[in-house]
């Protein structure tokens, strides 16, 4: 039952891209202004899921909410239509009973034929079934207006802002201002920056409209202005993450609904569909291509995460970025053994222009100019990534020290295609050693070849980079080398203490690729799901996000895999921790509505443990934490347009399992004070049982979790079917 009052919510506020049942019970008490449109919203609700039963549609599409959606408006747009129809009630409900269905209908077919394109569904159902209804029942039509809009035309500050307000009211075909005022607040509520964007969409499609006005056209700007406010809201802050270009998107989206607008009202005079979300539909569809499309899409990245405020899914999005990049490949180290680089980006000798992006490795000297090791001539040369070989040669001799041959670039190559886009070249091979043929499989660590002179080469060295094609002439792009030790020079040979989960290395780093180790491997990768008990002991006073609870106080988190293979570790009614065992670590990824101390500081303790860990290795890591707190709305709306928006962790290994302890244990701490976030935190992670302690030291106060019990489970969470 509790589900289904939650979907019913839903329903109406995900219109607005709200998607929290709390505050779209804010819709619903808005519409209750008439009581027929929240009696005809539910009737088109329950028309919306038999058509999905009987076409059968997929889960997915129902928890969209496309077919919900359309059906939903649809059935207000007839309430409002029949408002001074004088119609009996039973003919009302038969209109609206086949407009849902059509509407229904139609959004299936969007949903269906937009599937692969980048063009939202939005609510097409809805405006064309509405449109046509206005058109075919004119007099119904002129009748509504006239008992439901009445809208003096502002002249002062305060009836401009009565008209903004009007405004909000019209997307419920309610443009009164308290419905306004409804509306205002519960997208406040959900999203200070959509609501932002829309204002700021609003003003310029206004005085758009105003600047029309004194040109002579004929525009009735005031009653299309919601058009304004979506279209701003759904192109600026939701449909793509917000970033740097939210305000210039916001105004640009906010003219282009008010032109559009007043092209169908010159276009189509009378006709109704003005003053539907048309425009403002028309304007998504065009701006949201020309983002994607403006500089291969580098310049608009698409909102994935419409389940959360759109400000804390950019958030999450540049947290992902810090960590790995904006989408770059990530290659591991593809010699054995120390190499260094030699030469980096934008490196002074050659990698300039097009061919900027990439690495060149050899054998690190020490301080007294030997080398650490066997010299890199010869040395085995492994696939840096996952992928298929696109083109290889072998045959071009090899240098003799000092001496390059000009007439081939690369000498003896390598060019790998990848399974997530993008071709690698491996150059200057020794000549006869390739070991791969073109249309070969390979993996990571799969042999390629020997390390030679051959090409461009004046002593022995390994080039890598990655290419936009597959033609030796190719532009490079960006990467990352990832899962790699680092020391500071070269001169540091035992210092091999600094982990590296991705990153650009700079020229005279040394480096070597991570191996496992099999203790550290398994503490982490062997955690069982199930039900834990930790109990709470406490001293000082805690900052207020960790003094929930007191001394002696119990607290229960279930941990279970999502469809993902995921670790989910939920706190009952706390919120939910999300984490992964990637090819490298095992990291928190995510953080859902997470209330509960433990759940946090256990991000903080251990953002990243690498299977690589051994005693005395570190790395850094951003704070997995979202800004919260009086003041973490305001950090979430400035974060795309701040430098350095994210504070880091220091993290050390201290112990590994072994026949004297039987935890792997991590230290973190912060890089600078960061205020109400623990100085020090420690974690202890074992075998199946997965986190078992987790202690953190504030400035004046200290608060320990400590597992004492726990209880193998189901590895899924299993929800209870519903009632047919």
């Amino acid at each position: 039952m509790m589900n289904r009052l939650r979907f019913i919510s839903l329903a109406l506020g995900s219109t607005f891209m709200v998607k929290s049942p709390l505050i779209s019970v804010l819709f619903w008490l808005a519409i209750f202004r008439d009581v027929r449109f929240p009696i005809f919203a539910v009737i088109g609700l329950g028309i919306a899921d038999g058509v999905a039963w009987a076409l059968g549609v997929s889960e997915a599409v129902k928890r969209s909410g496309a077919l919900r959606n359309n059906a939903i408006f649809a059935s207000i747009a007839v309430a409002w239509l029949t408002t001074a129809s004088g119609r009996p009630l039973e003919v009302q409900l038969a209109i609206e009973v086949g407009a849902a269905i059509a509407a229904s209908l139609i959004a299936a077919a969007f949903e269906r034929g937009l599937r692969d394109t980048i063009l939202p569904p939005l609510g097409w159902g809805f405006y064309l079934v509405a449109g046509v209804l206005f058109t075919l029942f004119s007099t119904w039509t002129q009748s509504a207006l006239q008992a439901t809009v009445d809208w003096p035309r502002p002249f002062d500050a305060v009836s401009w802002l009565e008209s903004f307000f009007r405004s909000l009211g019209m997307m419920l075909f309610l443009p009164k201002v308290e419905i306004g005022v409804i509306v205002f607040i519960a997208i406040l509520l959900w999203s200070r920056l959509m609501l932002l964007s829309g204002i700021i969409g609003w003003i310029c499609g206004v005085a758009t409209g105003l600047l029309l006005e004194q040109m002579g056209l004929t525009y009735l700007w005031l009653l299309a202005a919601h058009n304004y406010f979506l279209a701003a809201m759904l192109l600026a802050s939701v449909l793509f993450l917000p970033d740097r270009s939210m305000m210039v998107t916001a105004v640009a989206a906010g003219i282009a609904a008010s032109v559009i607008s007043a092209y169908f009202q010159y276009l189509f005079p009378g006709s109704s569909y003005a003053f539907l979300p048309v425009p403002a539909a028309l304007t998504v569809w065009l701006g949201g291509a020309a983002l994607l499309l403006s500089h291969n899409g580098a310049s608009a990245r698409r909102n994935l995460a419409s389940n959360i405020p759109p400000e804390l899914a950019a958030w999450n999005a540049a947290y992902l970025t810090e960590r790995f990049g904006h989408g770059e490949p990530l290659l591991t180290v593809p010699v054995a053994g120390a190499v260094q680089i030699t030469q980096g980006f934008d490196g002074q000798l050659s990698h300039v222009g097009r061919w900027r992006y990439a690495l060149d490795f050899q054998r690190p000297l020490g301080a007294d100019g030997v080398s650490w090791g066997p010299t890199i001539w010869e040395a085995p040369v492994y696939a840096p990534a996952a992928g298929y070989i696109e083109a290889a040669r072998s045959d071009v001799a090899d240098n003799p020290l000092g001496v390059s041959n000009f007439a081939e670039m690369w000498g003896n190559y390598v060019i790998i295609r990848l399974d997530g886009g993008g071709w690698v070249l491996l150059g200057h091979l020794r000549q006869g050693s390739v070991a791969v043929t073109v249309g070969m499989r390979v993996e990571i660590g799969t042999y390629v070849g020997l390390v030679g002179n051959s090409g461009r080469s004046p002593a022995a060295h390994l080039h890598l980079h990655v290419q936009v094609g597959p033609q030796l002439s190719a532009s490079t792009r960006p990467f990352r080398l990832a899962n790699f030790l680092s020391a500071p020079d070269a001169a540091a040979s035992g210092g091999f203490q600094r982990w590296n989960a991705a990153m650009v290395p700079p020229g005279g780093m040394v480096v070597v690729g991570a191996q496992v180790n099999p203790p550290a491997h398994e503490a982490v990768t062997a955690m069982a799901p199930g039900t834990t008990v930790w109990q709470v002991e406490t001293t000082g006073r805690l900052p207020r996000g960790f003094r929930r609870y007191g001394t002696g106080a119990v607290v229960r988190v279930r941990i279970f895999l999502d469809e993902f293979g995921r670790h989910i570790f939920r706190s009952f009614g706390d919120g939910s921790l999300v984490t992964s065992n990637d090819p490298d670590a095992w990291r928190v990824i995510e953080m859902r509505e997470v209330g509960c101390p433990l759940l946090k500081l256990l991000a903080l303790g251990a953002p990243c443990v690498p299977y690589s860990a051994f005693k005395g290795m570190n790395w850094i890591e951003p704070v997995p934490l979202p800004p919260s707190g009086p003041a973490g709305w305001l950090d979430l709306l400035t974060l795309p347009y701040r430098k350095h928006p994210f504070a880091y962790l220091s993290s050390t290994c201290t112990s590994v399992p072994d026949d004297a302890s039987k935890a792997l244990t991590i230290e973190t701490k912060t890089l600078v004070p960061i205020r109400n976030l623990p100085i020090k935190v420690s974690c202890a992670v074992e075998r199946l049982r997965g986190p078992v302690k987790v202690e953190a030291e504030f400035e004046s106060a200290k608060i320990t979790f400590t597992m004492f019990s726990f209880e193998p489970g189901m590895p899924f969470e299993r929800r209870a079917k519903p009632r047919s």
